[in-house]
Order: C-alpha cells, then structure tokens, then sequence
C-alpha cells in the first residue's frame, strides 16, 4: 500500500500568489482547513512556513470532537510548490506534495498528491478529507479574492 498515490486536481478561481498564500498563512489556513462541509469553528494552525519548519492542524467537529494533523515542511518552492510531511490519527509519516499552477491571471490548478498511506483505508478516509477541505478552500477564495476584485 506504501506505494498507493492519492491525487487531487482542481481550479481555483484566484491568482497562482493567492492560493499559495491561503496555504502557507496560518490565520488564514485556519478559516478553510477542516473536512467537514460545514465549519462548526475556525481551526487552529501553528505554522513555522519554512523548510524544516513544523506545522500543526486542529479541526474543530460540531459532535464536539476534533482531528489533530501535524508535520514539517520538506520543500518550498514560493508561488509554484510546497511539500511536507503529513501525521493524522490513521497516517504517519506520509507525504503531502502541492504543485500550483497558474491557468490565467485569476485561474490556478492545484494537483495535490498524497501519499504513503498505511492502509487503502487510510486513503479512502483521507481522499473524503481532502476533498472536503479543498472545497472549503474553493469558497474561501470565491468569498474573499473575486470580492476584492468586484
């Protein structure tokens, strides 16, 4: 299963700068970083956005429990690639790796590829996970960039 890769592609309606931003701030990461359609509050993300540096995710759940994600940046390449290591509850030590791309000024491709997963159960639950963040991320950055632009 070691071998096993989860990747996700999808568009986002904001600049190439914009999305890498939203991942690599934390006050930030904390207003869409939760696998749930429906934010009950705020995660809270302690972040040291640098090569070596850690970083930490607490989702908040409306049944009152909560997921805890952690790891270190492994590369930052700015505006095009960021990638870190990923431990959650069901995966330790697996790799996160988030290729930007830039479509058009305000159109940009994020391919996120997981991968190391203990389990293809493991990698079930984490596709459901990520996809439900990314979705969080598509209407934060609806919500907030293109009403900057209006």
């Amino acid at each position: 299963m070691k071998n096993d890769e989860l990747i996700i592609k999808k568009t986002f309606n904001c600049s190439k700068r914009e999305l890498f931003d939203a991942w690599s701030n934390a006050n930030t990461m904390a207003k869409w970083f939760f696998a749930a359609s429906e934010k009950f509050k705020d995660s809270s993300v302690e972040s040291s956005f640098k090569i070596n540096g850690h970083f930490s995710v607490t989702m908040y759940f409306e049944n009152g429990t909560d997921s805890k994600i952690d790891g270190q940046y492994k590369e930052i390449v700015r505006y095009s690639f960021i990638e870190f290591s990923w431990n959650s509850a069901i995966a330790t030590d697996s790799l996160v790796k988030l290729n930007f791309r830039e479509i058009s000024a305000n159109r940009t491709e994020l391919k996120l590829v997981h991968s190391l997963f203990p389990s293809d159960e493991s990698r079930k639950m984490h596709n459901q996970g990520w996809n439900a963040c990314l979705a969080n991320l598509e209407k934060f950055c609806d919500s907030t960039f293109n009403l900057k632009r209006d």
